[in-house]
């Protein structure tokens, strides 16, 4: 795995200023009176500091804006479906800075300045949804086919609707989203002489469920995790780490990292290996206890400032591993047009695992295999693991090649604990007195054996034979 660059292309304004100053010192007089009008053309437009984001919606004016809510017939609902597709192009950090020159909830001060176009945060409780089918005409354009309206209660006690493109299907009232976006209706009050925004279009809605029946989401969600991040992880799985993974990658491995300072974490599900093969899109972000088997681990630089922020590192560790796989044989079929038996593995599969810190015994074994801070360590050991399924994600193996191409693909999980779980072989005691123990159970054992042949010697032929009749799970993966 390898730390993978996730950084948007920031849209920026271009600024005339200097070119509009130097004008301005050599030609005054009409060219002062052209300047004053474009200063006020751009602050009734962009509002103060640049928080509009009408600049970066092409084709869109604030009349354009403020004429798409509400969608009281089809062509307002294609104008506000075209202003949300227009809205996907702009980077979310510009809008998340130009949203927070100025809040959603203004002062006095900043109160006349809040215009149809400006960049405003929501944060508050669903109390009301409703899914908006767009035009037919408009789908194969935009390429979504409904839009949803949230009713949110925000935290200065006000409603604003929230048009978006539709959350996971598990959204309910009651639940926390946070986001930025448009502003797209305003609200003013005569006595007070502020105004407030009463409609945002918005495309990216972090989600906080106030109740779920998977532990790991409610852990996560604790951790400040946006469980909407969850809802497509399995909609990629057996694909390569992509850019649509970075949120979740980083900010899953940050809250398993704090998880293990806390004292009370309820208890993960045992899983086995053959269970996440099987590809549930469902799994993503459960909360799971798995027991394994370390080959190699290998410390990732992070390179990207915003991911060392949100990781709150400037390295992880992979640990590639292995998991029994019982009675169970795996199967996974050559690409189609390779003809050829397909890979096959008995006993054990790979899984990989994610951690912010080693714990102090794989450190220890490193130092002292390695002599220093290795890049690369092979470490066989028994361990416990504690985490979060992310998904199963393909790579490139020595082993895939010999067996027609193609990927290697497995399980990838977020650890939060791990232990150690390894015999301990400088057990001088424990050997001796589990020698005992053996020689004591030879000689009974003799003593009984006449016993026992005579007993099961009847039996011997059936035990044969359903020997025979018994064959052994496969499960055929294409």
């Amino acid at each position: 795995m390898k730390d993978w660059n996730l950084t948007n292309r920031r849209h920026t304004r271009c600024s005339q200023s200097t070119n509009a100053m130097d004008l301005l010192v050599t030609h005054r007089g009409p060219l002062l009176t052209a300047l004053v009008f474009l200063i006020v053309v751009a602050r009734s437009t962009w509002g103060l500091g640049g928080e509009s984001v009408i600049p970066l919606l092409s084709g869109f004016t604030a009349d354009r804006i403020a004429a798409t809510y509400p969608p009281t017939d089809e062509e307002s609902l294609s104008e506000l479906a075209k202003l949300i597709y227009r809205l996907r192009s702009v980077n979310p950090a510009e809008l998340q800075e130009r949203a927070s020159r100025k809040s959603s909830v203004p002062t006095e001060a900043d109160s006349a300045t809040i215009a149809i176009g400006d960049a405003v945060e929501v944060d508050g409780v669903i109390e009301g949804l409703q899914i908006l089918p767009i035009p037919k005409k408009l789908v194969e354009f935009l390429e979504f086919t409904k839009l949803q309206v949230l009713a949110v209660r925000e935290q200065n006690g006000r409603q604003t609707r929230v048009i978006t493109l539709p959350l996971p299907a598990d959204v309910q009232v009651g639940d926390r989203v946070k986001g930025v976006g448009v502003a797209m209706q305003l609200d003013s009050d005569a006595d007070s002489n502020t105004n407030h925004v009463t409609a945002i279009a918005c495309i990216r809605l972090r989600w906080f469920p106030e109740s779920s029946s998977i532990i790991g989401w409610q852990l996560l969600r604790n951790a400040g995790v946006d469980i909407s991040l969850l809802s497509n992880l399995g909609s990629r799985n057996r694909r390569p780490l992509m850019s649509e993974d970075g949120d979740a990658f980083y900010a899953m491995m940050a809250a398993a990292a704090e998880l293990k300072s806390k004292t009370q974490t309820p208890k993960p599900t045992s899983i086995e290996p053959v269970t996440l093969l099987q590809g549930s899109a469902d799994l993503a972000g459960q909360w799971i206890n798995m027991d394994l088997e370390t080959v190699l681990v290998t410390r990732i630089a992070v390179t990207e400032p915003q991911r060392q922020t949100q990781l709150g590192s400037d390295h992880y560790y992979q640990i590639d591993a292995v998991g029994d796989l019982g009675k169970i044989v795996v199967q996974i079929e050559r690409a189609d047009g390779n003809d050829g038996p397909p890979a096959t593995f008995n006993n054990r599969y790979p899984v990989s695992l994610v951690i912010r810190e080693l714990p102090v015994f794989l450190e220890k074994t490193i130092r002292v295999q390695e002599g220093g801070d290795a890049i690369v360590s092979e470490v066989k050991m028994m361990i416990q693991v504690d985490g979060f399924f992310f998904r199963l994600w393909s790579y490139d193996t020595d082993f895939m090649a010999q067996h027609g191409g193609g990927e290697q693909f497995g399980p990838l999980l977020i650890a939060a604990e791990i232990r150690n779980v390894e015999p301990d072989s400088n057990d001088p005691t424990g050997v001796n007195l589990i020698g005992s123990i053996a020689a004591v159970s030879v000689i009974f054992g003799i003593l009984g054996i006449w016993t026992w042949q005579r007993r099961t010697e009847t039996r011997d032929r059936a035990v044969r034979q359903r020997k025979k009749e018994k064959e052994a799970e496969s499960l055929r993966i294409r």
